[in-house]
């Protein structure tokens, strides 16, 4: 029996509504579905508590590892680890519940094509770009702590991200029909971007306004690297966005009263 909140079906009808889907009660199943989504929630919240003290112990080992002269953004790295993998956590128990109720099935898409180039694309040049900067900044400058400290954390971040890509793409899609098929996955195109390899490359802009340890020389090839990755970022969302903007005409739950109908507003008339 699939169980749902006032809460969780008020934002499975927004969410419905933003996608061309207007209902005044979405199905228990899509509701259940788009609850998926509220990762830090209820019973699953003390999940994320668990992380956060865990990446906070693997911070401060981080700090201990390297010493004066890394890079300052580390805290901001490791308090991401502890969102993605809360997140996947959680999500990832709500749907298998969901899957004792309703029939699921596997993804007949390959993966490159739900990733789509342009989310590729910002993946090379945040993790090859990345390796390649760090590697010649230890070769031809003394920054070698701070270059060493950087490689570390994408190599952290590439692990990270690519469990949670991994089990986004290899998921079933949980579904009793077109419609909820349909959700699912628009649904797994929003959960692709918890993997977003943006947040590989963003905490660097604290850098130099924090220790300023990275070497003078990079800071525009750090600027220019962060730009190119987040343009990339942009422009694959956006277009996946447009992929599930408005989901197929189908049953998604109650609709909503006729608001064309007209109504008699004249006043009752007196019993003769």
């Amino acid at each position: 029996m699939i169980m749902v909140t006032a809460a969780e079906q008020e934002a499975a009808r927004r969410w419905l509504a933003k996608r061309g889907q207007r209902v005044e009660r979405p199905t228990p199943v899509l509701t259940a579905l788009i609850a998926t989504r509220q990762a830090f929630n209820g019973r699953w919240f003390p999940r994320y508590i668990g992380y956060v003290l865990l990446v906070f112990v693997g911070g401060l080992g981080y700090t201990r590892l390297f010493g004066p002269g890394m890079t300052e953004s580390y805290p901001v790295y490791f308090s991401y680890f502890a969102l993605q993998l809360a997140a996947r956590d959680s999500s990832h128990l709500r749907l298998r519940e969901l899957r004792e109720s309703v029939p699921s099935r596997k993804p007949a898409e390959p993966w490159w094509q739900v990733l789509g180039g342009w989310f590729l694309a910002s993946v090379a040049v945040a993790f090859g770009g990345g390796i390649a900067l760090a590697v010649t900044m230890y070769a031809t400058t003394p920054s070698r702590t701070y270059a060493v400290s950087w490689l570390g954390l994408l190599a952290l971040s590439a692990l990270v991200s690519g469990w949670v890509l991994v089990s986004v793409l290899r998921r079933p899609l949980i579904a009793d029909g077109a419609e909820s098929l349909a959700v699912a996955r628009a649904l797994r195109v929003e959960a692709i971007y918890a993997a977003s390899p943006l947040m590989a490359v963003l905490p660097l802009v604290m850098d130099p306004l924090l220790g300023n340890h990275q070497p003078a020389a990079f800071t525009p090839w750090l600027a220019g690297y962060v730009v190119l990755v987040l343009v990339l970022q942009v422009v694959g969302y956006v277009r996946h966005l447009r992929r599930s903007r408005t989901l197929p005409p189908g049953h998604y739950g109650t609709p909503l009263p006729d608001l064309d109908v007209p109504v008699d507003w004249s006043p009752p008339q007196e019993a003769r």
